[in-house]
């Protein structure tokens, strides 16, 4: 008798369970705690491999030409009007308002 308690126990938590997982989608799952809703954060990788981040920018993107050797690549970045900072992760560290960047 002792078993088929523990047996019932245990399927009613697993039904539970089951049931919560399954009630969480991925997008109720936010481990970073970000909010990204036309935050101006945007990532890419140059032509030669290497990754820029930017974060806080109004408007930011990848600028792509031909050229007579063939295709080149170029990034730009808008800082914000509000005069809030703008990170930009490339091979340093440069930080931009809308007085300049430094």
């Amino acid at each position: 008798m002792k078993n088929i308690n523990k047996f019932y126990a245990l399927l009613i938590t697993m039904t539970f369970g089951f049931s919560l997982i399954g009630n969480v989608g991925a997008d109720d799952l936010d481990l970073f705690l970000t909010d990204n809703s036309d935050s101006g954060d945007n990532s890419f990788y140059k032509e030669d491999g290497s990754l820029v981040i930017i974060r806080g920018a109004k408007d930011s993107g990848i600028i792509v030409k031909g050229t007579d050797d063939g295709m080149e690549q170029e990034y730009y970045v808008v800082p914000k009007d509000d005069g809030s900072k703008t990170f930009i992760y490339d091979e340093g560290l440069t930080v931009c308002d809308n007085n300049g960047c430094y």
